[in-house]
């Protein structure tokens, strides 16, 4: 995210807080649901900026949120992104970039720790690296699973029906079981060493990708 970006998020974060609690659920929906659009993270915010003044005003005048906007706030949203600017093709490749980098030094983060304990425990003469193919097919689905599960909440932020909060939370459960044992039989199934290296190379390799995630986070 960019300066700018960051400003205006900051400034919108504190303008929200003026938002009385009875309008907030659907405030933060229609919000949601703006994350999911191919407007730019400036943008983003600029139409929350909108949005919120929309509803402070209302506010003001004694209007609740759905008087305001007059129960079409899918419509609404609609409306407004089709009438901003969409990202550009560099948008998109900064956005991929930035994704997949913020990916990877993180689970990079989470596979150093892992293979500093085992070479702990294990008592080896050199702390190793090693990534098993099923090392590799886990990561690359928890960051498929993380962005289906993120297109998921916000393309039904706008459910007609809520879900009973028994069926939610069963549904949630088998979800997670179901991936945590795909992920256990990976493991399993997948020894192929595909990378062993020193870990303290490894932790050089996760630090450059850290450090150009983050200068591509501050022009994205």
């Amino acid at each position: 995210m960019n300066k700018l970006a960051k400003e205006l998020l900051k400034k919108n974060n504190n303008r929200e807080k003026a938002i009385f609690d009875e309008n907030k659920e659907i405030y933060t929906n229609m919000i949601v649901y703006l994350r999911g659009s191919d407007l730019s993270e400036y943008n983003q915010e600029v139409v929350r900026g909108d949005i919120i003044e929309l509803i402070i005003d209302g506010q003001q005048r004694g209007d609740n949120i759905k008087k305001v906007m007059g129960g079409r706030y899918k419509e609404i949203c609609d409306q407004i992104i089709e009438a901003m600017p969409k990202k550009t093709k560099k948008d998109k490749v900064m956005d991929f970039l930035d994704m997949s980098l913020h990916a990877l030094w993180v689970l990079g983060v989470i596979s150093l720790a892992k293979n500093f304990i085992i070479s702990l425990i294990s008592n080896k003469a050199g702390f190793e690296f090693i990534l098993t193919v099923g090392d590799i097919i886990n990561g690359l689905a928890i960051i498929l699973i993380a962005n289906v599960i993120v297109l998921y909440i916000t393309k039904t932020a706008f459910g007609a029906k809520k879900e009973k909060k028994v069926v939610s939370f069963l549904k949630t459960w088998f979800i997670a079981a179901a991936v945590l044992a795909a992920m256990i039989l990976s493991n399993v199934y997948f020894r192929t060493i595909a990378v062993n290296i020193s870990l303290w190379l490894a932790a050089i390799t996760v630090i450059l990708i850290f450090v150009i995630w983050k200068i591509i986070s501050e022009r994205a």
